[in-house]
């Protein structure tokens, strides 16, 4: 009986000990004990604009409606966090013992806006405001601010909302966020779980932070962080400080890099996806990467960096190097030879909105590429970018035998527009033309300047837009599926014509390239050539016409028309020109015998400067008036 006395006794005290804790510390004073003890740690203000009341579990503390926690002074956006309800959760123990020690917060619906000043200053950077706070009076030395008994058990936020407003520039914004902190106290780390689907995807984050306390005075801290969304995963291991300031390893592994990016509102690659290298971010927003690789569409690339993160825009001075590139098909540059109906390019929209993230120079290295079915070689070049407009200038490229040079301007700042002038040397024709148009009748070396200027959004649109001039000197080469000696003796069915060489010089006009002067020399005859190249709609209409070479010249002309698209072009003798030219010369001696007779038979008297076509036509009206007159009865 004496135990359950005991027991009962015990209980009854502990009743009415929790009665006069209650009364003697209602909801307002703790509110007002906690908003004290944030004033004296943060310089700041937290103030309760609804009722304030006892909440009783899971954990004794206060219920709160309208929390908001000051923002800094040089602000005027309102407050840096404000939520709809707050539950503060206090020690027990100390709460017995006079002391309010905050345990647990929950908050509902937060809203917090981080926020940096016309001079660099951010709303965060709590460790003016504490020393400000914390002056000492009348010359005294400053008291450090101290955090010896600070811990929060649990933090917990549901449905926030987080805002990054930058003076002058950029203004994000994510919501729907999920936050929980553990933190048991001095000496231990704070670990930290976020939930969030900010682009339609779920991710997660999740963080540890060796030393908050030292993180929150302003100091650095080691922090270890993995973000895990679309089945791919980032992570940081290094030392963080909230000014901000950064540096360590990044490592990120997606293989499926496309949704993994777009989970974070980021366009991306398809297929797998990994990048690694050390970071540093300094408090003057200067950004670094240093022994960087990228693995991305079976292309592994070493890249260093550096990147201003202060202007409008980031501007980066990159260096990026590879051994082998591959990138892009065939897919729609090419004319398909099925049933000879061409396919056109490609009407895919071009999404050239990558010109206007970043402002910058980046050089280039590759010793090898495959770019659409281009074969290129050793290449180094350079590209500066600004305001949505990159110029690549290449120093170097080795492609299909021969070298290319030039500079090449792509602009998006009010649609896409491209311009190139390019100068290529000894470049091989058939794998060349092949490639690009796919035509592979033509072998030899040739030396191509060309400029040229379109605009539109897709490559379609590019072709058929298409301006510029140009013109070309090749040497010794072939035409496979016409032999224009053969053809001269009747033969069509086909074979190879060789020429010594061939030149050429050239306009286009809305996607047509014109040619009127187009020259080859051939062993046993020379050849001429004009018409037009249709780029847009990848077509010919072109008028070759070769000349036999006899003791006198060129005694036998036989023209051959080519028409039709790329692909399946038609190759025909033009008969009737081919007549004309080669017999103009025995045509008029003819011609010319019978005018003589005519002119003797009539007798036929020329005046001076008068030509005999004349001379017999007014012969023949003067004879035709004196018949008419002779049936009219006339003299």
């Amino acid at each position: 009986m004496k135990v359950i006395r005991t027991i009962v006794a015990a209980a009854v005290i502990l009743v009415i000990g929790a009665v006069v804790l209650i009364v003697a510390l209602p909801g307002e004073k703790i509110a007002k004990l906690a908003a004290d003890q944030v004033k004296s740690q943060t310089g700041r203000d937290l103030t309760f604009g609804g009722a304030v009341g006892i909440s009783w579990y899971p954990v004794l503390g206060v219920s709160a409606e309208d929390v908001s926690f000051g923002n800094a002074a040089w602000s005027d956006l309102g407050p840096m966090f404000s939520a709809q309800k707050a539950v503060i959760g206090v020690d027990v123990m100390a709460a017995l013992g006079g002391n309010i020690r905050i345990k647990n917060i929950e908050l509902v619906a937060p809203d917090v806006l981080l926020e940096r000043g016309k001079n660099g200053q951010a709303n965060w950077d709590l460790s003016e405001a504490t020393t400000a706070t914390q002056a000492p009076e009348s010359g005294a030395a400053p008291e450090a601010t101290s955090y010896e008994d600070f811990a929060l058990d649990r933090l917990v936020l549901s449905d926030a909302r987080v805002r990054y407003i930058e003076h002058g520039g950029a203004r994000q914004e994510i919501s729907g966020l999920s936050l929980q902190m553990r933190w048991p106290g001095r000496g231990q780390a704070a670990d930290i779980s976020l939930q969030a689907a900010p682009f339609g995807t779920d991710m997660d984050v999740a963080a540890s932070v060796v030393a908050p306390l030292v993180l929150l005075q302003g100091g650095v801290s080691d922090v270890s962080a993995t973000l895990s969304a679309a089945g791919g995963q980032a992570s940081f291991d290094g030392r963080v400080g909230i000014a901000p300031e950064a540096s360590g390893r990044v490592h990120l592994d997606a293989p499926d890099g496309a949704a993994f990016l777009a989970a974070l509102g980021a366009g991306g690659v398809e297929g797998p996806l990994k990048v690694g290298g050390e970071v540093t971010l300094t408090r003057d927003a200067q950004l670094t990467l240093r022994g960087g690789e990228v693995e991305a569409l079976g292309n592994v690339l070493a890249v260093q960096a550096d990147v201003e993160l202060s202007g409008v825009r980031p501007r980066v001075t990159a260096q990026i190097a590879t051994d082998a590139l591959m990138l892009g098909t065939t897919d729609g540059a090419q004319a398909s030879e099925t049933e000879g109906v061409s396919v056109g390019w490609s009407e895919d929209p071009i999404d050239a909105s990558a010109l206007g993230l970043v402002d910058g120079t980046i050089t280039f290295a590759a010793e090898t590429m495959q770019l659409g079915g281009l074969e290129i070689g050793r290449t180094r070049a350079t590209v500066e970018i600004d305001r949505a407009r990159a110029v690549a200038t290449l120093s170097e490229m080795a492609a299909y035998e021969g070298t290319v040079a030039g500079t090449f301007v792509a602009n998006n700042r009010n649609g896409l527009s491209v311009r190139g002038d390019l100068s290529v040397t000894q470049v091989a024709l058939q794998p060349l033309l092949q490639a690009t148009a796919g035509l592979g009748r033509f072998t030899g070396k040739a030396d191509f300047e060309s400029r040229f200027l379109s605009s539109g959004q897709s490559l379609d649109a590019l072709m058929k837009q298409l301006s510029g001039d140009g013109a070309m000197q090749v040497g010794r080469g072939t035409i496979a599926g016409i032999d224009l000696d053969r053809l001269l003796r009747g033969d069509v069915t086909g074979g190879t014509t060789v020429f010594d060489n061939m030149s050429a010089s050239w306009t286009i006009t809305d996607g047509v390239l014109r040619n009127d002067d187009l020259a080859m020399g051939l062993p046993r005859m020379a050849a001429t050539g004009k018409g037009t190249v249709g780029i847009g709609q990848q077509t010919i209409d072109y008028l070759f016409t070769p000349q036999l070479r006899g003791a006198d010249g060129a005694s036998l002309i036989v023209p051959v028309k080519v028409r039709g698209s790329w692909s399946n072009p038609s190759i025909v003798p033009d008969l009737d020109a081919a007549i004309k030219g080669s017999f103009d010369k025995e045509i008029k001696a003819v011609e010319d015998e019978a005018v003589k007779a005519l002119e003797k038979e009539l007798g036929l008297q020329k005046e001076e400067g008068q030509s005999s076509e004349d001379a017999l036509k007014k012969k023949l009206e003067e004879e035709a008036t004196k018949g008419l007159l002779k049936l009219l009865g006339g003299n």
